[in-house]
């Protein structure tokens, strides 16, 4: 075996620069991990009005309902903008035309008219309604006649175009609400043309109601927009009411809403994050599936606000209603399992990593880079250490004139890259110079585990780094993504690649380490010979390269086969975090077979195959970090599991490697006996 290099004053410098870099990435970890355990409140709603349709459905009383309810975990209601239709279907008012007047023999009444009368007793609905009709119409359409039956509201409009026009949020529902014990979910829908006097009347509608926490918005539109939407967030403040974005349809980001993220950026990103459910989704849905889908949305997401959307129709011999405080009911216990409280929502504080520790683990990341790209590139150490402090220089003073988001995130995407590939061409610098002869089976194994280990603890530098750098409330919220998610995935299998040909001589007995070697490299490959089979195998890895990428990112891409999905259930119900099947199913495996295989007598185009995918679940391992919207102790926990089930997985295949390699021996021990 070869002397070990002496290591240059450079390099040395460069590690001590990583280091302090994962120190202070450390350092933020922790702080982030602290904010992040101080959001375990969840706030669990349903619609008002479709509680008392739904009940109305039912044998109980409305009183049994909402018993049922507080009992299932609902600690909220959520109210939205009254209409004319919901307001006569809850008997609040009455709606004729002129042929209901003259049949009640009311003298007055005018066709095309409508007219909107008061019930007995909810005489203050009645003037609710009329003070929302002239906000929404003008005083000019909105007459108060006297009638022989009592005061009426005269519209010159048939009421089939007004009976689903929007009026305002019920100060009467939303006391309802609060009376009955639960918090108060308001959900209100712009105005055309809106005014500050439009905006101040909807919170004097709910001035004075106890427990109203949360405002979403109805509709594309937040309330106040486009001139004054500051002017809603201004009285949200005010109140101390949170601000609530509902998550997109695709789980990333926000339903697009024209004014919420203006409001959301001047409010520092401090607001809360909804998810539902549409319609059309629960049709198609179990309700184990249901749960399942909220339950993960909690806990992975930073969901703070569940709203569970009303069956149409029972399941399983249950109600409508039955089954979905069965859902909430479940999702209760299981949010209720794994440490969070239900009740008003957490709410993200305003928190940005302090700048000092921020740019010295952005150093750490840049000495990173340094040191991967010397495994590459043949520079004397004083020139990498050169191109460092340059580095350096120009990221700080970026960072600093700058918000500084960009310039971490591209730092971030280094470290995401370089670090698992530092990791495996470490781990090839060893396979290629120690001996691993004469090693017994199991030696070789054991080692295979601690090359995996310590692999997953070096590429772990990126991934606690990207935690740190990103790790702010614009990235919780995301507000702001990381991008380059599928480079994370497709860089470090390239370069792992180009790693092993530089180390292992598998093209024709030789390494290509040299400029000469990869233009000598690329003449001899463009004229060989292509066979059908080479096709059949070339297109075959192009398919699984069109899984592995489709499937990464945050975007949607290739779909997810039912047995996977299965697995996936299987995996989030037993084990804290769910591991990623390219780690523990191809990647670690992969990399324990890579190992243990060094020195035995196998193709080398196969081991060159294995080392390449071996940096997939290494990889996966970092990128897991760049979800920041995942609480860090579950990216932790996350590649934890997965290296546990990789390493179980990975000795089950060196034994099916082991009985492979006997069995081959025995046949061809019996051909050589049969000569």
């Amino acid at each position: 075996m070869k002397p070990h290099k002496k290591l240059s004053i450079y390099t040395w410098i460069l590690l001590a620069f990583l280091a302090i870099g994962i120190v202070s990435g450390l350092i933020l970890v922790r702080e982030r991990h602290l904010i992040e355990v101080e959001q375990e409140r969840v706030e669990n709603i349903i619609d008002y009005d479709g509680l008392i349709r739904s009940n109305s459905y039912e044998k109980r009383s409305f009183t049994d309902a909402v018993k049922a309810a507080k009992e299932s975990g609902i600690t909220a209601l959520a109210i939205y903008d009254r209409t004319l239709q919901k307001e006569k279907d809850a008997g609040h008012i009455r709606i004729y035309d002129v042929n209901d007047l003259e049949q009640m023999q009311v003298v007055g009444g005018q066709p095309g008219m409508t007219y909107i009368g008061a019930i007995t007793g909810k005489e203050a609905y009645f003037k609710e309604v009329q003070e929302d009709l002239v906000r929404r119409l003008g005083a000019d359409k909105v007459n108060v006649i006297e009638t022989s039956i009592g005061p009426m509201i005269g519209l010159a409009v048939p009421s089939d175009s007004l009976k689903d026009m929007n009026l305002g949020i019920s100060r009467l529902q939303a006391q309802e609400v609060s009376d009955l014990g639960f918090h108060v979910i308001v959900r209100p829908t712009n105005y055309k043309g809106v005014t500050v006097e439009d905006v101040d009347h909807v919170f004097r509608r709910i001035d004075g109601i106890q427990g109203v926490t949360g405002m979403v918005f109805v509709g594309k539109e937040a309330l106040g927009y486009p001139l004054h939407a500051d002017r809603t967030l201004e009285q949200l403040e005010q109140r101390n009411i949170p601000l609530v974005g509902i998550e997109a349809i695709n789980q990333l980001q926000y339903f697009p809403q024209a004014g919420f993220l203006e409001m959301a950026n001047a409010n520092h990103y401090k607001v809360g994050r909804l998810y539902s459910v549409s319609k059309e989704e629960v049709r198609k849905l179990t309700p184990g599936e249901l749960i399942q889908w909220f339950y993960i949305s909690d806990i992975e997401r930073n969901i703070r606000y569940n709203l569970f959307p009303l069956y149409e129709q029972g399941v399983d011999n249950r109600t409508a209603l039955e089954t979905t405080l069965f859902v909430a009911k479940s999702v209760t216990e299981r949010l209720e399992e794994r440490g969070f409280t239900i009740g008003e929502a957490s709410i993200y504080p305003v928190y940005t990593p302090n700048t000092l520790l921020r740019v010295l683990t952005m150093t750490g990341v840049i000495s990173l880079g340094m040191l991967t790209l010397g495994q590459f590139i043949r520079l004397r150490r004083s020139y990498l250490f050169g191109i460092f402090v340059v580095g350096v220089l120009l990221s700080v003073g970026i960072y600093l004139m700058t918000t500084g988001t960009k310039i971490v995130t591209a730092w971030a995407l280094v470290a995401a890259i370089a670090a698992p590939v530092l990791a495996m061409t470490l781990v090839l610098d060893c396979w290629s110079k120690r001996s691993h002869e004469g090693l017994s089976p199991w030696r070789s194994t054991i080692e295979a585990i601690v090359y995996l280990l310590v692999a997953a603890a070096i590429a772990a530098i990126g991934g606690i780094s990207i935690a740190a750098l990103l790790g702010s409330t614009q990235f919780f919220m995301e507000f702001a993504l990381f991008h380059g998610v599928k480079l994370t995935f497709v860089a470090p299998v390239i370069l792992t690649a180009i790693a092993y040909l530089q180390r292992f001589p598998i093209w024709k007995g030789r390494t290509i380490s040299s400029v000469r070697d990869v233009k000598t490299f690329i003449t001899e490959f463009v004229q060989i010979d292509i066979k059908v089979y080479s096709l059949l195998i070339v297109g075959a890895l192009a398919v699984v390269a069109y899984v592995f990428v489709g499937r990464s990112g945050h975007t949607a891409g290739v779909p997810v086969p039912s047995w996977e999905l299965a697995l996936r259930r299987f995996l989030e119900n037993t084990m804290y975090a769910r591991p990623r099947e390219k780690e523990f199913l191809i990647g670690h495996p992969a990399f324990m077979l890579a190992a243990y295989a060094v020195g035995k007598r196998i193709p080398m185009v196969l081991h060159f195959v294995l080392s390449v995918a071996a940096v997939i679940g290494i990889a996966s391992m970092v990128e897991t970090f760049c979800h920041l919207r995942t609480p860090v102790y579950m990216s932790i926990a996350r590649g934890y599991d997965g290296i546990l089930l990789g390493i179980a997985i990975g000795v089950l295949a060196i034994i099916a490697f082991r009985f492979l390699g006997y069995g081959i021996r025995w046949y061809q021990s019996r051909g050589d006996h049969h000569v």
